[in-house]
């Protein structure tokens, strides 16, 4: 089972009471992965949602030619999977170690189940999923607008929207 205080620790349970996290907990696994060892896999749709326990998760796209483009790393406390969990649809990144790592994986049938659930816990995490996506979507919109406003770049935010709409 995963230890409750570092479950505890993370931003998307922060309002979750001991009993709730003890219900999440019950849905994990951990995992344990090796320097460059893949998390997800681009295009997957295996595995399910990921927190990190501890290390960091290095998160890139492999282009059509072949070479990786590192997106983000993400470190301790970091959820990540989410958008497959959701849409089902395949994975648009791969995410590899960096040096070790230990994640909490809930499986995508546990997700469904938190989704659709009516118990407490259940609606607990549906806020925290929601709350987590207005986060994401935030901050995607922030680098939007940073990467239409460089004065060396002649792209629009419609240019910028469809170019990423397109790689989903």
């Amino acid at each position: 089972m995963i230890d409750l205080a570092r479950l505890a620790s993370v931003e998307l349970f922060r309002n979750f009471d001991e009993r709730a996290l003890s219900g999440i907990a019950s849905f994990m696994t951990a995992q344990r992965f090796e320097d460059g060892d893949l998390v997800v896999e681009q295009g997957s749709r295996e595995g399910g949602c990921y927190i990190i326990l501890s290390g960091q998760v290095r998160v890139f796209r492999t282009t059509p030619d072949g070479s990786a483009v590192d997106l983000l790393t993400l470190g301790e406390g970091a959820f990540f999977g989410l958008l497959t969990a959701i849409d089902g649809l395949p994975r648009a990144a791969s995410g590899a170690a960096v040096g070790e790592v230990e994640v909490a994986e809930l499986s995508l049938s546990a997700f469904s189940e938190l989704l659709d659930g009516r118990s407490p816990v259940a609606l607990r995490f549906q806020l925290a999923i929601c709350q987590e996506l207005i986060k994401d979507i935030r901050g995607a919109n922030h680098r939007l607008a940073e990467l239409a406003s460089l004065p060396s770049q002649s792209v629009s935010m419609v240019d910028l929207g469809g170019a990423l709409s397109s790689q989903t």
